[in-house]
């Protein structure tokens, strides 16, 4: 995530706390939950603001959450590739082969793939995921 999304998620907690938000409380908060992508820092920080046993908000219980918040958008992602493909309205993407759900919604591989990436020229990903992630590609 991006420090200008970091302080977007602390000025949200600050409208109902009245913390101070300034760069160092950003930078602070940054260095721990900036690993995060907003959409899931986003989401835990909501997560952590419902929670009844946590009266302030801070960085530790938004790592804590955002391992349901994956969770969550993960199953909603993958409940929305489910129905576009009973719908038939989705783009065409190949399947997983060690799981048999469609890329863009298999985790794990994605992971798989992304490590890739970081090690091989991006020129050759697409080939190498055709021969080693997905199911029977024929492009």
């Amino acid at each position: 995530m991006q420090k200008l999304e970091t302080e977007r998620l602390v000025r949200k907690l600050a409208v109902l706390d009245n913390r101070t938000v300034n760069d160092g409380v950003v930078d602070s908060w940054h260095e721990l939950v900036g690993y995060l992508s907003y959409q899931v820092a986003e989401l835990a920080l909501l997560k952590a603001r419902q929670d009844v046993n946590i009266n302030w908000v801070e960085p530790k219980h938004v790592i804590a959450k955002s391992h349901d918040a994956v969770k969550d958008l993960n199953t909603e992602a993958a409940r929305l590739a489910r129905e576009s493909e009973e719908n038939g309205v989705s783009d065409p993407q190949p399947r997983c082969a060690a799981h048999g759900l469609l890329i863009t919604a298999c985790v794990e591989c994605c992971i798989t793939i992304y490590k890739k990436s970081l090690s091989i020229p991006s020129d050759r990903l697409h080939l190498w995921a055709v021969a080693n992630v997905y199911e029977d590609a024929i492009f």
